[in-house]
C-alpha cells in the first residue's frame, strides 16, 4: 500500500515531523523559506508545535491533519510549518509564551497557531477535533481577507512590545537568606501534605525541586522540608508513574496520587530523578532510594543508550495507537506467565484486579510498602521480597516480547548534558564502572558529532548534526563535564567546560545581566531570556550552578561575577513564583555558603 500524499516533511530526520510526511497538508519545516512563502503570497502561517512521543499530537495527526478536507484548505488559503519542540525548543518556549497570553487554555501540546509571515502571533490553541479545526481555519480566513485584520495585527504587535519590555535580564541586588525562606514557606502553601508533590489533578515528579529541598533540610535542618521530600520519593516510586518491571519514571501522572501516568518516558526526566533519587539514598540511607535509582540508571542504558554512546531522546505513550498498553497487565495476562500463588502475590502487591485501573487494564502500583504488605499478608518480608523479584523478572521477560512503543531516536546535546552528570556521579557513589562508561562515551560522542567551529550543535539523528546550540545544550554539558572533572579528577574535561563557559559568556550573556536562550542570530521576534524552570530546569539557573562551581575550583573572580549577575536578575522571580524557580534557589543556597 501506498501513501497518497507526500510532503516535505519526508525529507527530515526529526520522527515527529517523519509522522506528518503523509498528511494532505503541504508543510514547511521551520526556517526562512515558509515565511517567505507567507510574504510573498500575504497569507497566514499555521505554526504547528509538538514532539514524537506526544499522545495527543498523534491523536491530532491521525484526525485533524490527515483530513482532505482541512488540508486542501490549508494548502488554498495558509502556509503551513511543523515544528519538533525538542529540535527547536527557542520557538516552542516563545510560542508558548505567546500562547498563554492570547489563551489560558493555550496550554501544553500539539500547540497550534496562527502567525503573521512576520511572526506575529494573532491565535492558540492546542489539541481540537478535526470539525473544530475546520470551524477555527475558516474563521481565521474570513479575519484575515476582513476589515478586522488591521486591528488583529495592531494587537499583536502591542503584546509583542509588551513582551519585549518584560524580558529584563538585568537585576540590581541579589536574593539573600530571606528571600529563600520566603521562597520555601510559600513553596508549602502549595504542597500536597497526603501524596508529595504540588497540589492538583496532575502531578510532575520535579527532581531538582527535590534537590534543592533537601539542601535546605540539611543545612537549615529544617524537618518540613526533609518530611516533604521523603514523602514525595515514596509516593513517586510506588506510585504507577515509575515503571515497577523495567525502572525508569513516565513524564507525569494525571491523578493526585501519582498511580496513573502519561505512559511517554522521557531522557531528561530520568536523568533528574535517577540523580535525585542517589542524592536522597545518600541523605536517608533508604535502600528504596537505591534501588529505584539503580533500575532507572539501568533502563536508561538497556531502552535509551545508542550503539554509539548518546542517549536517545524518550519512548512514546502509544503502542499500536493505544496509550499504555505495553506497560498495563490484565489479571489473566499475569496468570499465564505466572502460578497459583505466585500470581496472586504479584496481583496483591502490584493492585492487579479484575475491574483494572486503567481502561480495564491495570497500571501496576504499590499501595502497601513492603513490611506493611508483609504483615498483612502473613509472611517474612524476607520472603516477599524473593518472590516478588522472581516474579518481576519473568513478568518483565513476557513483557519484553510486546511490541515496544516507538523511541524517539533523536539525540540532543543538553539532555545528554543531563545523563551524562548522573552517570559521572552514580559511578563514582556506587563504584560501578559501567556508568563512569557510560558517561564517558556520551561526552565523546559530543564532541566529535555535535561540535561544529568549536560552538555546539544542538541536535543529532541518523547521522545529521544540526541546528546551533542554544543555552540548555551548553549549560547541560558543562554542568555534566565538571561532574566528571570531580569525580574522575581528569583535567580534560575541566578544560573543554572552561571553554564553553568562555562561548557562553560572550554569545549568550547581557552585559552585567544574565543568559539568553539563543545566541541571537536568528529569526525570532524577540530574544528570550528564561529563568523559569519547567519539565526542565532553567538554563540560567543551572548554569548559575557551574559557575559557582568553577569558581570553587579555579578561584576566578569572573565566574562569580557571572553567577551574582544571574542572581540578580533572576531575584523578581524567585520572590514572585518560587515553585518555577527551584534551580535558582539551588544556586543561591550554594552562593550564599560560600
Amino acid at each position: 500500500m501506498t501513501d497518497a500524499f507526500t510532503n516535505r516533511l519526508a525529507k527530515e530526520k526529526s520522527p515527529y515531523l517523519r509522522q506528518h510526511a503523509h498528511n494532505p497538508i503541504d508543510w514547511y519545516p521551520w526556517g526562512d523559506e515558509p515565511f517567505a512563502k507567507g510574504q510573498e503570497l500575504d497569507r497566514p502561517v499555521l505554526l504547528s508545535i509538538g514532539y514524537a512521543t506526544c499522545h495527543w499530537c498523534h491523536v491530532m495527526e491521525k484526525e485533524a491533519f490527515s483530513d482532505p478536507e482541512i488540508g486542501h484548505f490549508l494548502n488554498d488559503h495558509f502556509i503551513c510549518v511543523k515544528v519538533d519542540r525538542e529540535e527547536h525548543p527557542e520557538v516552542d518556549s516563545l510560542y508558548m509564551d505567546f500562547a498563554q497570553a492570547i489563551s489560558s487554555n493555550a496550554s501544553g501540546w500539539p500547540l497550534n497557531m496562527v502567525v503573521t509571515p512576520d511572526l506575529k502571533p494573532l491565535l492558540a490553541v492546542t489539541y481540537v477535533t478535526t470539525e473544530q479545526l475546520k470551524e477555527l481555519l475558516a474563521q481565521v480566513h474570513e479575519l484575515w481577507n476582513g476589515p478586522e485584520r488591521g486591528e488583529l495585527i495592531l494587537e499583536s504587535g502591542r503584546m509583542l512590545e509588551a513582551f519585549g519590555q518584560s524580558t529584563n535580564a538585568t537585576g540590581k541586588t541579589p536574593p539573600t537568606v530571606q528571600t529563600a525562606q520566603n521562597a520555601v514557606d510559600f513553596f508549602f502553601q502549595l504542597a500536597d501534605p497526603i501524596h508529595g508533590g504540588l497540589k492538583g489533578e496532575m502531578k510532575f515528579p520535579l527532581g531538582f525541586q527535590l534537590e534543592f529541598l533537601l539542601l535546605w533540610a540539611k543545612s537549615r535542618s529544617d524537618s518540613r522540608a526533609l518530611y516533604y521530600v521523603t514523602l514525595t520519593l515514596d509516593s513517586m516510586y510506588r506510585g504507577g508513574i515509575y515503571d515497577h518491571l523495567g525502572g525508569g519514571f513516565s513524564r507525569y501522572a494525571v491523578d493526585d496520587e501519582w498511580v496513573i501516568p502519561h505512559f511517554e518516558k522521557m531522557l531528561y526526566d530520568n536523568a533528574i530523578l535517577a540523580r535525585t533519587y542517589l542524592l536522597g539514598w545518600k541523605y536517608t540511607d533508604n535502600p528504596a532510594y537505591l534501588e529505584t535509582a539503580k533500575e532507572t540508571l539501568e533502563y536508561m542504558l538497556r531502552d535509551l543508550r545508542a550503539p554509539q554512546g548518546p542517549f536517545f531522546s524518550g519512548e512514546d505513550a502509544d503502542t499500536g495507537g493505544k496509550e499504555g498498553l505495553f506497560y498495563t497487565w490484565t489479571v489473566d495476562e499475569v496468570k499465564v506467565v505466572l502460578s497459583g500463588d505466585d500470581a496472586d502475590l504479584f496481583c496483591a502487591f502490584y493492585d492487579v484486579t479484575p475491574l483494572g485501573n486503567f481502561e480495564g487494564r491495570n497500571v501496576l502500583h504499590i499501595d502497601l510498602p513492603l513490611g506493611e504488605f508483609a504483615k498483612a499478608a502473613q509472611m517474612r518480608e524476607e520472603d516477599v521480597a524473593k518472590d516478588l523479584t522472581k516474579a518481576k523478572k519473568v513478568v518483565f521477560e513476557k513483557r519484553s516480547k510486546r511490541p515496544r512503543p516507538l523511541r524517539d531516536e533523536k539525540v540532543l546535546t543538553a539532555w545528554n548534558g543531563l545523563a551524562i552528570d548522573v552517570f559521572a556521579l552514580a559511578g563514582s557513589l556506587l563504584k560501578e564502572p559501567r556508568y563512569t562508561k557510560a558517561a564517558k562515551e556520551a561526552v565523546e560522542f559530543i564532541r566529535k558529532e555535535l561540535v561544529k567551529d568549536g560552538k555546539l550543535l544542538h541536535r543529532w539523528c541518523e547521522g545529521e548534526s544540526r541546528f546551533k546550540g542554544l543555552l540548555d545544550d551548553y549549560a547541560f554539558l558543562i554542568k555534566g563535564l565538571l561532574t566528571l572533572f570531580e569525580t574522575e579528577n581528569d583535567a580534560s574535561y575541566l578544560k573543554w567546560a572552561q571553554e564553553l563557559t568562555h562561548t557562553v559568556e560572550r554569545d549568550f550573556k547581557e552585559l552585567d545581566g544574565a543568559f539568553y536562550q539563543t545566541d541571537g542570530e536568528d529569526m525570532l521576534p524577540i530574544r528570550k531570556c528564561d529563568f523559569y524552570d519547567g519539565a526542565e530546569p532553567s538554563g540560567n539557573g543551572v548554569h548559575t550552578e557551574n559557575l559557582l562551581r568553577l569558581y570553587a575550583i579555579t578561584k576566578e573572580e569572573k565566574y562569580l561575577k557571572q553567577a551574582e549577575d544571574v542572581l540578580k536578575a533572576a531575584k523578581p522571580v524567585i520572590e514572585q513564583f518560587a515553585p518555577a524557580a527551584f534551580y535558582h534557589l539551588l544556586g543561591l543556597l550554594k552562593y550564599l555558603e560560600g
